[in-house]
């Protein structure tokens, strides 16, 4: 059984490992985004894609981070919702509204065809989901890694 339980850590140490991946490259494309001048349509158009794109696979990732580690604690818990109301109780985030906004923004994505919401949620992603994110996987590594 030990054996299993060591790939199960494993696969939880890859997956943060991933997140923290994926984070920084995000972090990485808005910091250059930040840095060009007077970026022309097709650019802003390019990074917000990218920025969003990157971000709906890291808050997957994310709430399959926390699925995992719950999981190895005895909690079966399968959906982003219910991953991070256990975070908050755990002390991992401390603002759930952001997080259910996190939720709803990513959900969202998929079915904007209005260039002011996707520049709105870019600028959510930017100015605030980052942040909440790297403090998450902060108190993670605090505590579970």
């Amino acid at each position: 059984m030990s054996g299993i339980l060591n790939k199960y850590g494993e696969s939880i140490n890859l997956t943060y490992n991933y997140v923290y991946r994926m984070l920084m490259h995000l972090k990485n494309i808005r910091d250059n985004f930040n840095t060009i001048e007077n970026p022309d349509d097709i650019t802003k158009e390019v990074y917000r894609d990218s920025i969003i794109k990157k971000y709906e696979t890291l808050e997957d990732l994310t709430w399959k981070l926390l699925s995992k580690i719950f999981k190895d604690s005895g909690l079966e818990i399968n959906n982003p919702k219910g991953c991070y109301k256990q975070a908050f109780k755990e002390g991992w985030i401390d603002n759930i509204d952001t997080w259910n906004d996190i939720l709803l923004s990513r959900n969202t994505t998929t079915h904007i065809y209005n260039e002011e919401e996707y520049e709105e949620i870019k600028n959510k992603i930017i100015k605030e989901y980052i942040d909440a994110i790297e403090k998450l996987l902060l108190n993670i590594s605090k505590e579970v890694m």
